[in-house]
């Protein structure tokens, strides 16, 4: 086999990997904002705007819990940079370990408890995920909110009918808004799966995210043992090969 076709065999499993993280993205999203009270508990935009509101409403306790929220997000982030300099264990398992955990321990809290308490492991773990799982094909893309997937397939295909059929560019864009289109409809699949899993089964429904993640650790599995395989065959080849000179 070649060192192109494996390559290219990689890219699609790697991209079978993303999409599958993404699923798992927009089923925690659902999740938190329809379980508690409309909080979202991968990003910190709405949470420190919330946390500035306390802040000026003089709520302490409130922008004290949020705060904390941040601080937890800054932690998944900080962890993550940490193993990626220093550490050798794929960190794709440990993002999946971590989403699990939250998705048990999130499913045992109350729904009586605080909202933003109750979503604590989900801005870590989710924190976590966003700086391992960073894209596929060449193209960096969140697995936790879309909202760049969606401008990313929205100018990919504008280019595209700016250009003549002719333009060897086009087919590039083409593919980048089928890759962004497709994380797009991934994170939206997940939420309807999210969102129907809640509808009956409650609070505990964030358990079947274990689907999923578990579908996702076997993905992972397999491409970093083909990989592996593959470049020892090829690596053999070349060896062979310079032999025989």
């Amino acid at each position: 086999m070649s060192l192109e076709k494996i390559l290219k065999n990689m890219k699609k499993m790697d991209a079978y990997i993303h999409y599958m993280i993404t699923l798992c993205g927009g089923f925690f999203g659902v999740y938190a904002i329809v379980s508690r009270m409309g909080n979202f508990g991968q990003a910190q935009t709405v949470n420190l705007i919330e946390m500035v509101g306390n802040i000026l409403g003089k709520d302490l306790t409130g922008a004290i819990i949020r705060l904390l929220a941040v601080l937890i997000f800054i932690s998944g982030i900080v962890l993550a940079t940490i193993l990626e300099k220093k550490g050798k264990l794929d960190q794709r398992y440990l993002a999946i370990f971590f989403d699990f955990m939250a998705a048990i321990i999130v499913g045992f809290s109350p729904l009586s408890m605080d909202p933003v308490i109750a979503l604590y492991p989900f801005f870590f773990a989710t924190a976590f995920q966003w700086c391992v799982f960073k894209g596929a094909k060449g193209y960096a893309s969140a697995t936790v909110f879309c909202t760049n997937n969606l401008k990313q397939t929205t100018i990919s295909i504008m280019e595209c009918l700016f250009m003549t059929k002719n333009n060897p560019e086009r087919r590039e864009k083409l593919e980048k808004a089928k890759f962004y289109g497709s994380t797009f409809l991934s994170f939206y699949i997940g939420v309807v799966v999210g969102y129907f899993s809640w509808y009956f089964y409650g609070a505990h429904s964030i358990w079947f995210i274990a689907i999923p993640l578990l579908v996702n650790f076997i993905l992972v599995f397999v491409e970093k043992n083909k990989y592996e395989a593959n470049f020892n065959i090829q690596k053999n080849m070349v060896h062979e090969s310079t032999l025989e000179k």
